[in-house]
């Protein structure tokens, strides 16, 4: 090698190399996520199985930035229904192999359980003080994400003045047979929705909307293609899986924004306990709630964010506006007794 090219290639190599440090500093745009040691400690374990309910497609492209920032870990997204990821979680611990280090889940009354049964590993985030209480259970889980629970029609053939505009309207009988939600075993947001109709309208109003012959679809954003391609008019639907088709892709929907409210569910992020690599889980949980992760969950799938330093998507109100109601802290107990509840009312038509 020429001493021309020798200079050139450890020149080159001391770039890079300095590249490599600046993208894995414990600090992201001046927020502190991590200690020096544990970004080395993730690196030295270099990769992270993060469990959502979430969609795949979106959770890969939120993490981008994470492994732009971070490139010695590798993320692995496996994506279910919060019921399935919970088996699944069970299923682990009960086989002694745990797989999964991080999990988003929709469901704080099973977040508890997780909690209850030592699945959870406690966790103090250095960005906890971004989330109000309502979005944390200080020391073992913070808000990550968060949906707010809507109806939406098809516009092709339903038409603006003939939509609904409140909840009751979903009971008019010339919708019946043409609505369309999931069934509250879905997870948390399917539960919140549910508990929301039954503590504003009154049980009656379940047993009335179950007259409807509501279709049931095992996730929110089947029920979301559904209204799109025009096999029922009228759907009951987390934000999140409306806004894609919305936004991006121009699909012929809408959303209702009842003045009575909406519900509100937080999304926990937590960390799995025995996990295989915890130092990376830790690191990728971080970020996930620091404002630049945030941020970029808000823009990727039009979710809200409860950090008061996070705008909005484009094309969706302040969450403020929309009056959202949230059922607070579930307990065990309640959770279970209403999923027996609507569950024998609903039936799985």
């Amino acid at each position: 090698m020429s001493p021309r090219s020798l200079i050139l290639s450890v020149s080159l190599s001391c770039l890079l190399g300095t590249a490599t440090v600046q993208a894995q500093q414990p600090a992201v745009d001046g927020e502190t996520i991590a200690t020096p040691d544990l970004v080395k400690a993730a690196c030295d374990e270099g990769a992270v199985t993060y469990y959502t309910a979430q969609s795949d497609d979106d959770e890969r492209a939120i993490a981008r930035p994470f492994q732009q920032r971070f490139p010695c870990v590798s993320v692995s997204v496996i994506s279910a229904v919060t019921g399935r990821l919970y088996e699944r979680i069970e299923t682990e611990f009960q086989a002694g192999k745990v797989v999964g280090d991080v999990a988003i889940l929709t469901d704080e009354a099973l977040v508890q359980k997780l909690i209850d049964a030592k699945r959870i590993r406690p966790w103090n985030s250095p960005v906890a003080a971004q989330y109000p209480a309502s979005a944390k259970l200080e020391g073992w889980w913070y808000a990550a994400s968060g949906s707010i629970m809507i109806p939406v029609y098809n516009t092709d053939s339903v038409g603006k003045q003939d939509a609904p505009k409140f909840w009751q309207d979903l009971l008019d009988p010339k919708w019946q047979g043409k609505l369309a939600t999931s069934p509250i075993t879905i997870g948390g947001t399917a539960w919140a929705a549910f508990d929301f109709l039954k503590e504003k309208f009154g049980r009656d109003y379940l047993v009335r909307f179950a007259a409807q012959q509501p279709k049931l679809l095992p996730a929110y954003n089947q029920v979301v293609l559904s209204i799109a391609r025009g096999e029922q008019s009228i759907g009951v639907v987390s934000a999140l899986n409306e806004y894609p088709l919305r936004v991006a892709q121009g699909a012929p929907i809408a959303p209702v924004y009842p003045p009575e409210g909406s519900p509100y569910t937080n999304y926990p992020m937590v960390l799995l306990a025995n996990s295989p690599h915890p130092h990376a889980a830790e690191l990728f949980a971080n970020w996930y709630l620091s404002k630049e992760g945030q941020t970029t969950l808000v823009k990727q799938r039009g979710a809200y964010s409860v950090r008061a330093d996070v705008v909005p998507a484009a094309g969706n109100p302040p969450l403020a506006q929309l009056h959202p109601w949230s059922p607070g802290h579930v307990t065990a107990q309640a959770h279970d007794a209403l999923v027996a509840e609507v569950s024998q009312i609903l039936g799985s038509r």
